[in-house]
């Protein structure tokens, strides 16, 4: 290729040391493409986008800048000496084309911020359909040089940092070597002379534009799109954020702005510091600024975060920025950690296993943050997997030796300590067990079994297993061996002679032991004995009982035991002493009975004999009634309870039959059938006298009757109870719902008072009616005085109980009705006498009471009286 080919030439923009306003991404140069594009205009020409003509004084470096500081610039776009923004359409149609024409020698492009931000120029070969190719700077051509503001050094001669990039100072401009010298004009022009007010390029422009797209904008459009009012310019502020670790106490923040304040400039940046936040309970902190200045001193800063907002405006500029000042705390001389096992030292015998490692008694100032363990020395084959815990429980230590464990604990600051903890497992001897079966035994025919007991057997780990088995020189004797593997032989059936068995124990080791114990069974030393229960006895009732003698029984050397029991009879009796030789028989009734008497000499020989007892009846005896007693009683009272059990009979009571006497109260429920048991029960109790008669009969027809009175007094409370009745149905009140409301009016009553509940009743429309009085040191609270608090206070706020309630009033109705009247129970309405009748101020601007304090011959005398004034009047 010729060398004067456009060769594509990478120029590094300076970035740039400011975020956009309001956290939007980087505008100039993060978004920069990076390159100078020589002799190319965008694809679509003029229908690429807005060009705005910002002036003929700036190179190409101002230019770039202009265009970062402006939002709606796209691409910077020089023709010679003369600086154009293009606001574009799109990505594609601002893609920069090569022109090979000689005109377009002094036409340069950059690419400053993508129109789609999601597709950046580094894209544009994705976005292009066509096979136009996209040429670079020559080499030619200046390269930007970038700065930062902190730093201003960084530019040449005559060149300040504008936006990160070194641009010539006012009144100078760029030379063909790159240094900024005097301007030819004498510096006159500026930046900010730039003409924004046409929007018509010029002729050589549009020429150069027309080279490629034959379509032209329409002038006027041009010209009506540049003359509408320009939006305010916004001022990228930025202010770095500071951290500083106490006792460093002072800081400094800085604001810097793009555009960056031009010197010689009329209008100037004002910039306002304002604080948002600062840590809890620093009112002694100061803050000072110089005034109207882009820096903030800060002194006597405390830990913590510290929140501060800058403001910078100019005439139609403004921006902000928020930095941040965090105060670390001072840093500590961090003190190294103590590890600590206990037990240092510990023994564990075998078979035992178990080990246990403590280090919760480690220390630090910070506080240890790692448990290390590692095995330092132990058994050959010993590989224990070690678990980094406060706590290391060592289950498998089951060779004996010498273990040595390692504790590592690591602070938050990362420094560490160790130390070393013993474990020593011991191989404890085993003995071999020793047997004992027993001492020996004598048996007397007849008895011929016995129990053998090797319990006493021992060994030191533990006997796993026991075996009884016959001498073999005793073979070929009989008898029967049970439960042979257990410490305990049961032996049955044997016969005179002498026996030997043996008994072997065997530890866990296998090792074993075995024991010898003679069993001598003897002919018989005495005769069986003779059991004698007495002869056949006989009574007749009224009599119900009799006294069993044995003491006939006899046995050559003496009878151990005695047992008397029932065999047979009508009915079960009663038997007292019945492990002696007499025992007394009571509750006989007509009919015959069979006892037995067992007897048991020394020698375990066992005999019985029987006896007969015969109860008859020479004559009926009517049974006596026995009604309980009268009875004084308070109300209230859940279930009258009236005993009749007393009631007697010779053969016994057949039937129970109570009545109500004619004089009684009528008002009562007899529940449960009881008036045919022995036992009457009343519900539904009141006030009075109740009179009951038991009448008791036998199965010979003989009866007796009692009578019983029984009175009732009134409830002493009766006056004094308060019915309260909530809004909700009894059946979905739970007892959590009643303890709160108990609870809840126990407050709102005084604090000496204490609130009895009496009942919890059920009123006509199924709502809960919680039935209660007040009690005091000095006695009850009257109930009208309780309704009248309850009221009172729940008018004030409904919700006090959290229920609802419907009423609140007495158990009974204690209205006087003014004594003209009588109060109705239910509706609490007062039915008045003749010629009386309802307070009408009393129940429509009173408390709404019903009485009957007005006599209706003085309400008519009164009503005649006003309507003659009325006519006189008149």
């Amino acid at each position: 290729m010729k060398l004067c080919s456009v060769v594509l030439m990478t120029v590094v923009v300076a970035p740039m040391v400011c975020s956009q306003l309001y956290g939007d991404p980087e505008p100039c140069p993060g978004n920069l493409l990076g390159k100078i594009y020589t002799s190319s205009t965008p694809k679509g020409n003029k229908t690429a986008g807005k060009y705005l003509n910002v002036g003929e004084d700036l190179d190409l470096n101002g230019c770039i800048a202009k265009c970062c500081t402006d939002e709606q610039c796209n691409v910077v776009f020089m023709v010679n000496n003369t600086c154009y923004e293009i606001e574009c359409v799109s990505n594609e149609l601002c893609q920069p084309v090569r022109r090979a024409e000689a005109k377009f020698k002094n036409v340069r492009m950059v690419l400053i911020r993508p129109v789609v931000k999601r597709f950046p120029w580094d894209d544009l070969s994705e976005l292009s359909g066509d096979g136009n190719d996209i040429v670079a700077v020559s080499s030619e051509v200046d390269q930007v040089k970038s700065c930062d503001v902190l730093q201003p050094d960084e530019c040449g001669n005559n060149e300040i940092c504008i936006s990160g990039v070194c641009t010539c100072k006012s009144g100078y401009e760029r030379s063909a070597d790159g240094s900024c010298v005097l301007s030819t004009d004498g510096g006159s022009s500026s930046t900010n002379s730039a003409s924004k007010e046409g929007n018509i390029l010029p002729s050589n422009v549009g020429d150069i534009l027309l080279a490629g797209s034959k379509s032209l904008p329409d002038e006027k459009a041009s010209d009506s799109e540049v003359s509408s009012p320009s939006p305010p310019k916004r001022i990228m502020v930025n202010v770095i954020s500071k951290t500083v670790r106490l006792p460093e106490n002072e800081v400094k923040l800085s604001a810097f702005t793009v555009p960056a304040e031009m010197p010689g400039l009329t209008s100037h940046y004002n910039y306002k510091w304002k604080l948002l936040s600062q840590p809890g309970g620093s009112a002694g902190n100061q803050a000072t600024s110089e005034p109207q200045g882009p820096s903030l001193k800060l002194t006597h800063l405390t830990e913590g975060l510290y929140t501060f907002k800058v403001t910078v405006t100019a005439p139609g500029k403004y921006g902000e920025a928020e930095a941040n000042v965090t105060v670390l705390p001072q840093k500590r001389e961090n003190e190294s950690p103590i590890a600590i096992v206990l037990p240092p030292h510990q023994m564990v015998k075998l078979p035992n296993s178990l080990a246990v490692l403590d280090a919760s008694s480690s220390r630090d100032d910070s506080g240890i943050s790692k448990y290390h363990w590692e095995l330092q020395q132990g058994p050959l084959g010993y590989q224990p997997n070690l678990s980094d815990t406060q706590t290391l429980q060592l289950r498998d230590l089951k060779k004996p030796g010498n273990y040595t464990f390692r504790l590592t604990v690591t602070d938050t600051d990362g420094a560490t300590n160790s130390t070393l903890a013993n474990v020593t497992v011991l191989q404890v001897p085993d003995y071999p067990p020793e047997a004992n079966a027993g001492s020996s035994i004598v048996l007397f025919l007849p008895r011929n079994n016995v129990t053998l007991n090797g319990s006493l057997s021992s060994d030191d780990k533990g006997i796993v297993s026991w075996e009884w088995t016959k001498s073999p020189s005793d073979q070929d004797k009989a008898v029967d061996m049970q439960n042979t593997r257990t410490p305990y032989l049961e032996l049955s059936h044997l016969e005179e002679g002498m026996y030997t068995f043996v008994l072997k124990v065997t530890d866990n080791s296998g090792q074993s032991s075995s024991s010898d114990v003679h069993v001598f069974v003897k002919p018989p030393t005495n005769k069986p004995p003779i059991a004698h229960a007495g002869s056949n006895v006989s009574i007749a009732l009224p009599q119900t009982w009799v006294v069993l003698n044995g003491s006939g029984s006899s046995d050559d050397i003496g009878i151990a035991q005695w047992k008397w029991e029932q065999l047979s009879g009508p009915r079960k009796a009663e038997l007292s002493h019945f492990n002696e030789s007499s025992t007394n028989v009571t509750n006989l009734t007509k009919g015959e009975y069979i006892f037995q008497l067992t007897i048991t000499d020394g020698n375990g020989n066992s005999v019985a004999d029987k006896v007969a007892v015969t109860v008859t009846q020479n004559k009926n005896v009517k049974p006596k009634a026995n009604a309980g007693g009268d009875l004084e009683l308070t109300l209230p009272l859940g279930v009258l309870v009236v005993n009749g059990s007393s009631s007697s009979d010779d053969l016994g009571i057949a039937k129970w039959q109570w009545s109500r006497e004619p004089t009684s109260l009528a008002i009562g429920t007899i529940i449960e059938q009881s008036d045919t048991s022995p036992v009457l029960m009343v519900s539904n109790i009141v006030a009075g006298k109740y009179e009951f008669r038991l009448r008791v009969s036998d199965d010979q027809g003989e009866w007796d009757e009692d009578t019983v009175s029984i009175i009732v007094k009134p409830d002493p409370e009766l006056k004094n109870l308060v019915e309260l009745t909530l809004n909700i149905e009894a059946g979905k009140f739970t007892q959590t719902q009643r303890d709160s409301v108990l609870l809840k009016l126990g407050m709102l009553l005084r604090d000496a008072s204490q609130l009895v509940v009496r009942n919890l009743e059920v009123d006509s429309s199924g709502r809960a009616v919680l039935v209660f009085y007040v009690s005091s040191p000095t006695g009850s609270v009257d109930g009208p005085k309780v309704v009248s608090t309850l009221k009172n206070k729940l008018a004030q706020d409904s919700f006090l109980l959290q229920l609802s309630v419907v009423d609140i009033r007495t158990t009974v109705c204690q209205n006087t009705c003014s004594g003209h009247g009588v109060c109705n129970q239910e509706t609490r309405i007062c039915y008045c006498e003749a010629f009386w009748m309802q307070d009408l101020i009393r129940k429509y601007m009173g408390d709404g009471e019903s009485d009957c304090g007005w006599s209706i011959l003085y309400v008519i005398i009164g009503l005649l009286s006003l309507a003659f004034l009325s006519i006189a009047g008149i």
